[in-house]
This record gives C-alpha cells, sequence and structure tokens, in this order.
C-alpha cells in the first residue's frame, strides 16, 4: 500500500490520530487519510463506482444519496458532473453517410405561465421551443446532437457540420430549404421532400435520426422538468448511454469512470 503524504507539505511520514484522520510529522498538520481521487468532491473511489452504478440503472437521487451515504446536495452535483463528462465525450468527425435533421424541445403549453398560454404557439420551424440539431452516422452507428442557442441558424448549422464531418462524406436530410448549399463545402447532399409525401428513395431516408428522436424525448418525458440552461446536459447523458447502448452496464460503469478519473 502507497504511504499516504501530507497535503501541506508532502512529507511522506504520519500516524493515524482518530478516525481517518492523520497528522504529519513535519509541519504536524492533520489531514484525512483518504483520498479522494475528483477535485472539489470529498467521494472515495469506492463511492464513485457505487453512484455510477446507482446512476445508471436510473435511480432516483434519493437512492444514489442513501445507497452512497451522501446528502441531497452532494448527490444532485454528482449527477451533474456526470452528465458533464457524458457530454464532453464527443465522437471523432463522421465520414461515409450521415443522416441529419431537427427537432425541438420544450413543455407542453398548457403547462407554461399564462402570458405565454395566451400567445397562439406555432408548430414546427415557428415554435418557441428550444432547436436540438442531430446527426447519426450509419458506418458507426453513432450519434451527435448540438442544442441551439434560441432559434435554428444557417451559420451555425453549417459551423457545425463542418466540425463534425469529413469532408466527402454524405449528408441525408428531409427537404428543409436551410440545409441547401451544404455542398459547395465539399459535401455530397441528398433529400427526401416529406412536404411532398417522400420518405424513403433507395437509401435515402432519415429515419435513423428520426428514431432517436422519439428515444430522446421519451427519456426527457420521464426525467420531467428542466431549465433551458441544462438542457445539454441531459441531451448529453441519453446521446451517451445510446452510443454506448451495445456494452454491458458493467462495460458501461468503466466507460463512465474512466471519464470521471481519467477524461
Amino acid at each position: 500500500m502507497a504511504k499516504l503524504s501530507c497535503p501541506s507539505c508532502s512529507y511522506s511520514r504520519s500516524w493515524i490520530v482518530r478516525g481517518n484522520k492523520r497528522k504529519c510529522k513535519k509541519c504536524r498538520r492533520e489531514f484525512s487519510g483518504k483520498t479522494y481521487p475528483v477535485s472539489s468532491f470529498r467521494i472515495t473511489k469506492e463511492e464513485w463506482t457505487v453512484a455510477v452504478r446507482v446512476f445508471l440503472r436510473e435511480r432516483t437521487i434519493k437512492r444514489l444519496s442513501e445507497e452512497v451515504g451522501i446528502s441531497m446536495k452532494t448527490a444532485q452535483r454528482i449527477t451533474e458532473h456526470f452528465r458533464i463528462c457524458m457530454t464532453n465525450e464527443i465522437p471523432e468527425p463522421f465520414t461515409g453517410i450521415t443522416e441529419m435533421e431537427e427537432t425541438y424541445v420544450g413543455g407542453q403549453r398548457k403547462n407554461k405561465k399564462l402570458h405565454i398560454r395566451r400567445i397562439k404557439g406555432k408548430r414546427g420551424h415557428g415554435t418557441d421551443k428550444l432547436p436540438i440539431i442531430g446527426l447519426f452516422n450509419r458506418e458507426t452507428g453513432l450519434v451527435y446532437i448540438d442544442v441551439e442557442p434560441r432559434k435554428l441558424d444557417r451559420n451555425y448549422v453549417f459551423k457545425t457540420i463542418q466540425e463534425r464531418m469529413v469532408k466527402g462524406s454524405s449528408l441525408y436530410t428531409d427537404g428543409f430549404k436551410m440545409y441547401r448549399g451544404i455542398t459547395k463545402y465539399g459535401y455530397i447532399h441528398e433529400f427526401v421532400d416529406h412536404e411532398g409525401g417522400e420518405y424513403v428513395r433507395g437509401d435515402v431516408h432519415t429515419n435513423n435520426i428520426e428514431g432517436f428522436w422519439g428515444i430522446l424525448k421519451r427519456k426527457m418525458g420521464c426525467i420531467g422538468g428542466m431549465r433551458r440552461e441544462k438542457l445539454y446536459l441531459f441531451g448529453g447523458e441519453i446521446v451517451w448511454k445510446f452510443n454506448h447502448r451495445t456494452e454491458s452496464l458493467a462495460e458501461q460503469e468503466r466507460a463512465l469512470l474512466n471519464l470521471i478519473f481519467y477524461g
């Protein structure tokens, strides 16, 4: 077993004084005998392992708090840290055929404040809900999403495509006119006209990314209300779990722990 060093003077010799406390032989300061692998969290490696296991099984924050033996506030901070780590794991730029589509996420109008309910809402591209653009790569089966700031912006979307797709790749979309013109950036663009009743033309379709939107919205419906500024974290969690869907729970636990400790 490796010797514990004093956090104040880095001296390696100390003795136990009480519980998990130790006293440095050189500077005489007391410090905890426990080691905490993640800064700003007084959580041991064993406790992180239990927390990850509970989190990936989609248990409640209360359940996580009870099983790890921490406060509800700390449990909330831990789950947010999990989501940050998951969101920061971004796949390599896609090659081959990639499907792209946008969706809109927001609460039902009947649950909003009265002054919002009085305004007649629009559907589709005119809605006041938050837009999310998504890419599904057929070669790898991986998904990437990006939550837009307020409304769909053509330059923002094209910038995302250039960052997340290798030039020369094929992009399949619906007939939304915003996607037209991407070919001048070095991409092959094919689309199906949903408004004209066309949903599949050979291998050109957006069925995979549409299927993922169904998963994302069902998961978010189970989570319940969330702040707009936190939407990208909940989306990042759902994307991470989808991208690791072929792995067992034990493999997912190891992958998430690696992100937490070394990512």
